[in-house]
């Protein structure tokens, strides 16, 4: 087929030239605003009112030397001229936009030689389609293609030579624009350009690689960035494109970054410089084409064209082939990626039990679970199979499981449906592309065609099952004549280039012992290779694991290792497999290794039953990812499992051994570092508990330690530097200490400020030690208020650097408001981390300029929100208690230290404290008697031999009266008297209740409560992290701490309600810092009202917490009905 012009001139490497800004243009020419008529701020509109002043436009360009002009479309979708009332309007106007671009190259004349274009510019509509707010969603797929093939109609009715999607938001709208125009023109190339941030994402998030995985499959010609900054600033983000785009790249900046001056936007970088910026982008890296956008004028187009004159854009590998998948927040491509590529299987309803319940009780947030430690153990694709037989719905579930995934997963799918009806409404919400499995040749291939249509139609590669109306293929020439069929229907007949088609010669299982069977394996690999020798443009894939079906767990590992690695010999290129269990074979026992290949290939009759019998007689450890066969591990997997099974022994011996072939550094940064990764991972996912977690970091701490003399001198550098700091305030710091202890073992060299730290300490700190990030972390919202004004803090000082933030009162949302100061975006990025291990995360991938997710806010300015609480009466027709047996403070309450540490309910600490509830029954019950009751009865003793508990409290009663959500406190020696007031917020999912609602207005009683545990313990347990990196003692003696605490509190509830004579159940306690008692300055009221320093030595932080830290403050009201708020 013959190749487009603008095309032609692309592969000659002649650099081409866009025009600029158009908006400016018209601005400059004080058109008279009565040509708007009604449409006053429609530029669009004077393509009829005023076509000379547009054809002027396009002539100044062209005499600047611009190539390419574009219509004055931006804003010609029958969305945003219905702002103006113009909808009816969409083919006129954008038919006299590309009339009068025409007619401006018709009234040039050019001497160089070089054709010139109309290029029908497609802008964004302003929805938001691949949005979970559905108040920006604007519009679905259908709607979109509907809208733009309007007026790409129009476009090229008018005689465009090319049509541009523009100043994209959203990979969705991007995706059905494309559609809608091919269904007017399916030849005319189509150039996409989408508008990032400076670190390179999209508004959504969407980065470079979501970006080329959303559009090249579908045939994207050009692709390119425009707007939202300058060259300089764009510069990153284009390289990364020209390193990973198959087709031609184009930039049109901005002219610099836009600066506010007196209200509006100025644009200060001259023409000279901007060209200077451009011109190597082009001759060293291979930029097809230039241009400008807001704030660019013929000037600069002029400059630009000037400086390319007479010269070569470099050269630069293109139509290479690809094959792009992706989500909404990251892609790949399938053919860069080394052999074999692996397709998580477990994500599949049919091959697994955990993932069918999870479908049938629709647990989105598991399945992710279970999609993500698939992606993290190394599966570039993940196979979703939803069907289900007790649930009629796998439409509905895949499509909802998709758009679940869709911004959470940097992981693209495959969706795994025989079904063309049910992947159609999946394929038209994923902002991404993926890959469908599967097609085959029963019913004379009629579904099949229905899929291949909808694979041409979406961009999507497809598994293609050597399977017809006679059976599955089982012979090596039955399997080849499949692949062939197969093959030339999607080739021939729906275009679908050769390497998007995954031929799948199926394997099927050895363990049946049947002779017929027995040479599948040998069929399979054989018919690889001929696939491969006789069409060598298909791709092939093989659900591997099939091959060891109905054997044992340990058994089927080895051998769907040992098949895997055999059928990569033999020419596979991807395979449905289980990244948890895949195996460097080459590790494996040579026996253990002869008896899987014996029965692989058939070598005797005796095969099955000499590799069954081995697995039967084994009575060493498992192989099913937690445990290993010992004989087979190398002493780089001894070290992992090491620390992954948290166990010392003989890890001095085995990193001894190591030495003698590798350097320390590089068992530092090939072994312990990855080891550490894989153990945040499985806390991420919920395998490993957090105690585990501490220990795990204790085994890698002792490793260092014995490395250490052979690291001095060696380039064993630190990965980074990180400041840590609890905010002023705030007296809570374990989680901060856990924190630090993670990073230091994962690599970086940590700073610790400790607790309470203010701003000017946190900015002297920065100057001094000059980190790569600063982590800041608050327990309550109160006290993360300071994390907004460190933020604004280091604006002010110009330091730009990344902040983490993390506690229980801060999230991604949090972080992304407190980013924005003054309508800009600081420019160091806030960054929500939910534990260390998602610091560590993305601490490097900040390094390596791949982050994604909890980046700095990339909607722009936050919107506020107002909510309108009614107030909603609760019924106060109850009994009041007798009046207390005293008014105001009462008497000192002391408990013994054993008989406390006695009465502890431990199934209680160790689910709820040392983190045991996310064990399986099973698992606890082992954990309980190997690890927790021992550590226990340890703690216990040290508790007491080093006198860490001084608990004591004491209660008060006070009349108060209610008005609304007020409440009045009253003095206890005279009733008409006020001593202070509190307002407790209503709560909306709680009908708009307050806590003041359960407290009468004709008078009642409120008790106050006050406990701790003293001062030793908290001190005990932050020696123990920061000084003897005893982490996981310290985690659990903290969790001891937080459980006597709570539990002296349920001590005092109980004397208050005897004191009241009132049912054991009756009334509730609320704290402070909690939802129903936001405000920490009230908490400050009433510890002054009681005299909590005098009586118990608490102080109270200027961030109004109480210290020690294992200290509680809380208010008991009496009516029967009253509930927690949340």
């Amino acid at each position: 087929m013959k190749m487009h012009p603008y095309l032609t001139l692309i592969e000659k490497r002649i650099p081409l030239v866009f025009d600029g800004a158009v908006g400016t243009e018209i601005q400059k020419r004080s058109v008279d605003p009565k040509v708007y008529g009604s449409s006053a701020g429609c530029n669009e509109i004077l393509n009829i009112n005023c076509p000379d002043v547009l054809i002027s436009i396009h002539k100044a360009y062209l005499d600047a030397g611009a190539h390419i002009i574009q219509t004055n479309t931006f804003g010609g979708t029958r969305v945003k001229l219905g702002e103006y009332g113009l909808e009816k309007r969409v083919h006129e106007i954008n038919f006299s936009a590309a009339n009068n671009a025409r007619r401006a190259i018709d009234q040039c004349s050019f001497s160089d030689g070089i054709q010139r274009f109309v290029c029908g510019s497609l802008g964004p509509t302003g929805y938001l389609p691949s949005s979970k707010n559905a108040d920006l969603v604007g519009a679905d797929y259908d709607q979109l293609v509907d809208i733009y093939k309007e007026q790409a109609s129009a476009l090229i009715d008018g005689g465009v030579d090319f049509v541009r999607i523009e100043t994209s938001q959203d990979l969705l709208e991007v995706r059905a624009a494309m559609e809608g125009i091919r269904s007017v023109d399916k030849k005319i190339p189509v150039q996409v350009q989408i508008t990032i941030d400076i670190n390179g994402h999209m508004l959504l998030g969407s980065g470079i690689e979501s970006f080329l995985g959303a559009v090249i499959g579908l045939g994207a010609a050009v692709v390119g960035i425009n707007c939202g900054m300058g060259p300089k600033e764009m510069t990153p983000s284009i390289l990364k494109l020209l390193r990973h785009s198959p087709v031609p790249v184009i930039a049109l900046p901005n002219a610099g970054m836009p600066q506010n001056i007196d209200g509006k936007a100025f644009y200060a970088l001259e023409p000279q410089g901007f060209a200077e910026i451009l011109e190597p982008l082009v001759t060293v890296h291979g930029l097809s084409v230039v241009g400008g956008c807001c704030g660019t004028t013929p000037a600069h187009i002029k400059a630009a064209a000037d400086i390319l004159k007479d010269k070569k854009v470099a050269y630069r590998e293109l139509h290479r082939p690809s094959c792009w998948l992706s989500t909404g927040i990251h892609g790949i491509d399938l053919e860069s990626i080394e052999r074999p590529v692996i397709i998580g299987e477990r994500l599949n309803a049919q091959g697994s039990k955990k993932t069918k319940e999870l479908i049938l009780n629709d647990n989105k947030e598991e399945l992710f679970l279970v999609a993500q430690e698939q992606a993290d153990s190394g599966c570039a694709v993940i196979d979703i199979c939803v069907a289900v037989n007790e649930k009629d719905n796998e439409k509905e579930t895949l499509k909802n499981l998709v758009w679940y995934f869709s911004d959470r997963s940097s992981t693209p799918f495959c969706i795994d449906t025989t079904d063309p009806s049910v992947m159609v409404d999946t394929l038209k919400i994923n902002p991404g592309s993926v890959m469908i499995n599967s097609i085959n040749l029963e019913h004379s291939a009629v579904n099949a065609r229905k899929t291949l249509s909808l694979a041409a139609q979406f961009g999507s590669p497809v598994v293609a099952l050597t399977i017809d109306d006679e059976g599955m293929a089982k012979t090596v020439a039955k399997k080849v004549e499949l692949a062939g069929k197969l093959r030339d229907i999607a080739c021939s007949e729906f275009g679908l280039p050769e390497h998007y088609i995954y031929i799948d010669p199926l394997v099927f299982t050895l363990a049946t012992g049947e002779k017929e069977a027995a040479n599948a394996a040998n069929e399979s690999l054989e018919a690889l290779r001929q696939i491969k020798k006789t069409m060598p443009g298909v791709r092939t894939v093989m659900g591997v694991s099939n091959v060891s079906f109905g054997l044992k767990p340990k058994a089927r590992r080895i051998l769907n290792n040992v098949m895997l690695y055999h059928a990569v010999k033999a020419g596979l290129d991807a395979a449905i497999f289980n990244p948890l269990h895949k195996d460097n074979v080459e590790n494996y026992d040579t026996g253990l290794r002869t008896l899987a290949e014996n029965l692989l290939f058939n070598r005797s009759d005796d095969a099955l039953s000499d590799y069954v019998n081995y697995f039967e007689k084994l009575t060493v450890e498992k192989v099913d990812g937690s445990e290993n066969v010992l004989h087979i591990l190398s002493d780089e997997e001894k070290i992992k499992c090491a620390i992954l099974k948290r166990d010392r022994r003989d890890l001095q011996k085995t990193i001894q051994s190591l030495l003698k072939t590798k350097k320390a550094n590089e068992i530092l940064n090939t072994i312990l570092l990855p080891a550490m990764a894989e153990v945040g991972e499985k806390m991420t996912n919920g395998e490993m508990i957090l105690p585990f977690v501490l220990q795990a970091a204790e085994v890698m701490k002792e490793s260092v330690t014995i490395l250490e003399p052979y690291l001095k001198g060696s380039n064993a550098a630190s990965k980074g530097k990180i400041i840590l700091a609890t905010v002023y305030g705030d007296v809570h710091d374990i989680g901060k200490n856990l924190v630090g202890s993670i990073l230091r073992n994962q690599g970086y060299a940590v700073i610790d400020l400790g607790k309470q730290v203010a701003i000017e300490t946190i900015l002297e700190s920065v100057k001094k030690e000059k980190p790569d990030a600063v982590g800041l972390s608050a327990l309550l919202v109160t006290t993360s208020k300071q994390m907004r004004l460190c933020v604004e803090a280091f604006a002010k000082e110009g330091i730009n650097i990344p902040v983490f933030i993390g506690g229980a009162a801060v999230n991604k949302d949090f972080a992304q408001r407190i980013a924005i100061l003054d309508d800009k975006v600081y420019e160091g990025g806030v960054f929500y981390a939910r534990d260390a291990f998602d610091a560590s995360r993305m601490l490097d991938e900040l390094a390596s300029g791949r982050i994604v997710s909890g980046k700095t806010d990339s909607a722009g300015k936050p919107q506020s929100v107002a909510v309108t609480c009614e107030h909603t009466a609760v019924e106060l027709t109850y009994e009041a208690p007798t009046e207390p047996p005293f008014w105001g403070t009462g008497e000192m309450l002391v408990w013994d230290v054993n008989q406390l540490l006695s009465s502890i309910n431990t199934e209680r600490l160790f689910k709820a404290q040392w983190a045991g509830g996310k064990l399986d029954s099973k698992e606890y019950d082992e954990v309980v008697e190997k690890e927790f009751l021992p550590s226990f009865n340890t703690l216990r003793d040290e508790i007491i031999e080093n006198d860490l508990i001084d608990a004591r409290g004491y209660y008060s009663f006070f009349p108060v009266i209610a008005e609304n959500n007020r409440v009045i406190m009253l003095d206890p020696g005279n009733f008409n008297e006020e001593i202070a007031s509190f307002v407790f917020p209503r709560m909306p999912k709680k009908n708009n209740r307050s806590i003041a609602d359960y407290l009468r207005p004709e008078g009642d009683i409120l008790g106050v409560q006050i406990v701790t545990i003293g001062k030793k313990i908290g001190d005990y347990c932050r020696n123990l992290f920061q000084k003897e990196d005893k982490y996981n003692k310290g985690y659990l003696l903290n969790g001891i701490g937080n459980y006597l605490v709570e539990s002296l509190a349920d001590k005092v509830t109980v004397e208050i309600r005897k004191a009241l004579v009132i049912d054991s159940k009756r009334g509730r306690r609320y704290s402070f810092g909690y939802p129903g008692l936001p405000s920490l300055e009230d908490q400050k009221k009433l510890f002054e009202i009681i005299a909590g320093e005098e009586r118990l030595g608490i102080i109270l932080t200027d961030g109004f917490q109480m210290d020690p830290e294992h200290s509680t403050l809380g208010v008991f009201v009496c009516h029967p009905d009253a509930e927690y708020m949340s």
